[in-house]
């Protein structure tokens, strides 16, 4: 395999990669219908076991990604905001926001308890058994909102104390103008952080209020009373968190639409190459994390729009403008695979089941091989060259002519042989000998001609090796017909970039 030089902006470009993929990755995870991801959690103990990145918990790796952004918008120099603070924190912020407007843990147990209550409709004629279960389940998350609340009234005294230290600091040191100038913004940051505080225990209590409200509800004597009132505060609270989260996700969302022109823009005066790459993260990360599956229309979280025929050509354009920074198959690989998600998302059947986990697979695969640096050759099985046909069949044809010579030459030498053994004329055997000589060394001299023509020969072998990295890095499900999927690799226009070895 050729080794390519390393660019002495790899780093960097690298980065914005990351940067691009982590914004996205961001906003999917905090999107009101967050599409799902790592699902295998830690069993429950007390002695605080370490997990894995697959076993956190959603609002873990929600933070992670917003701490990855942070740090890399410092990196790359633009996390600064027009109003002379950071994006990165105020991304933070407004996340934290959002979160405890939804107020997770007492909203999750009110749809718990919601189902539970809808049991008898579904076919099990038993209200007292539904009230009894939803009536346990929210009796157990009145207990831990509780333990919620606490500590969000604990931030905001620890927010005040913090506040009151920084006013305390601007009063002694007013005379120095350099201290003073400080002190303000300390202020300023710990009065919005107050505010942050303030709002969200607001928001995590009137959890607490919802679900006391659905318990006293559940307690009624008559269980289908019970059923039916409960049921009618569960909705009731249920669209209210809803409308008290939409606000929050609002600002949110235009806050990161904010964020990411300002990063484009910056990134373009500063490198070009910077903010291909991420265009190039963000979009690939996007086809997963902006994706809304159930959407029909032309909205641009549906499929036809995130893996429709403009995007994928883009993203494989820009695929190609990397491919310096990248394994030399690794920029052919995925573009052959965005031409197979394209056709999965023109394909409803295609879609149909198991197209979201084998997405979000697809995206984990192009991080391994984009931003980890995987080579993509390491995935190709070895089945996978056996049953290449299409490689045997090029090698082929590309020495087709050299192959006939030498069987040719071959022949008449196995014939001379022969005739040397048992006998003949002599004009057949000085025939066969020159047929001998001439294939042979023909074949010799057609194959140094071909071995001069290094680049051609290294195209032959490049193109046959993409074809089997591009099927080995798609993980689109089974087609119905196994031809489709051969049908939209063959669509991959980008190819290996081959050195002039002449």
């Amino acid at each position: 395999m050729t080794k390519f030089p390393v660019l002495d902006d790899a780093a960097h470009v690298l980065r914005a990669v990351r940067l691009g993929w982590g914004v996205a990755e961001a906003r999917g995870r905090n999107r009101p219908d967050a599409p799902p991801a790592e699902a295998t959690g830690l069993p429950a103990s007390k002695d605080h076991p370490l997990p894995l990145r697959i076993e956190r918990t959603p609002t873990e790796l929600r933070i992670e990604a917003q701490v990855l952004v942070a740090g890399l918008a410092k990196e790359l120099h633009v996390d600064s905001a027009p109003d002379g603070g950071s994006f990165g924190a105020a991304l933070d912020e407004k996340a934290r926001l959002l979160y405890h407007a939804r107020a997770p843990k007492a909203a999750s147990a009110l749809g718990d308890a919601a189902n539970l209550l809808r049991q008898p409709v579904a076919g099990q004629p038993d209200p007292a058994a539904a009230q009894r279960a939803a009536l346990a389940r929210l009796t157990a998350a009145v207990t831990v909102q509780k333990e919620v609340v606490e500590g969000r009234r604990q931030a905001v005294a620890a927010a005040q104390r913090a506040l009151a230290a920084a006013k305390q600091r601007e009063a002694t040191g007013a005379r120095h103008p350099a201290n003073a100038a400080a002190a303000s913004r300390a202020i300023t940051v710990a009065a919005a952080e107050l505010q942050v505080e303030q709002t969200a225990s607001t928001e995590e209590a009137a959890g607490l209020q919802a679900l006391e409200d659905a318990v006293r509800a559940l307690e009624a004597e008559d269980p289908e009373v019970a059923v039916r009132d409960a049921s009618s505060v569960i909705d009731r609270e249920q669209k209210r968190i809803g409308e008290a989260a939409q606000g929050p996700w609002d600002d949110l969302a235009d806050w990161i639409w904010q964020f990411d022109a300002h990063i484009q823009d910056t990134l373009a005066i500063a490198s070009e190459n910077q903010a291909t790459g991420y265009q190039f993260g963000r979009g690939l990360a996007e086809t997963y994390w902006a994706l809304d599956p159930d959407q029909q229309t032309a909205d641009a979280t549906s499929w036809g729009f995130l893996l429709g025929s403009d995007r994928c050509t883009e993203l494989s354009r820009l695929a190609g403008r990397l491919g310096g920074y990248m394994n030399e198959y690794t920029a052919p690989g995925i573009a052959g695979s965005i031409d197979v998600w394209k056709a999965v998302a023109a394909d409803k059947t295609w879609r149909q089941g198991a197209a979201d986990p084998a997405l979000y697979n697809q995206i984990r695969r192009w991080y391994e091989l984009v931003i980890l640096g995987q080579d993509p050759t390491t995935l190709i099985k070895p089945t996978d060259i056996l049953l290449d046909y299409g490689t045997i069949r090029r090698t082929l044809r590309w020495f087709l002519p050299e192959l006939l010579i030498l069987l040719l030459g071959l022949a008449a030498l196995g014939g001379l042989i022969f005739f040397l053994s048992v006998g003949g004329s002599t004009s057949l055997k000085t025939a066969l000998a020159s047929l001998a000589t001439v294939g042979i060394t023909s074949a010799g001299v057609a194959g140094k001609l071909k071995n001069s023509e290094q680049a051609m020969l290294k195209r032959s072998r490049q193109d046959a090796y993409t074809d089997l990295v591009a099927y080995a890095v798609q993980t689109a499900p089974r087609p119905a017909r196994r031809k489709e999927l051969k049908k939209a690799l063959a669509q991959r226009q980008l190819t290996p970039a081959t050195p002039n070895q002449g």
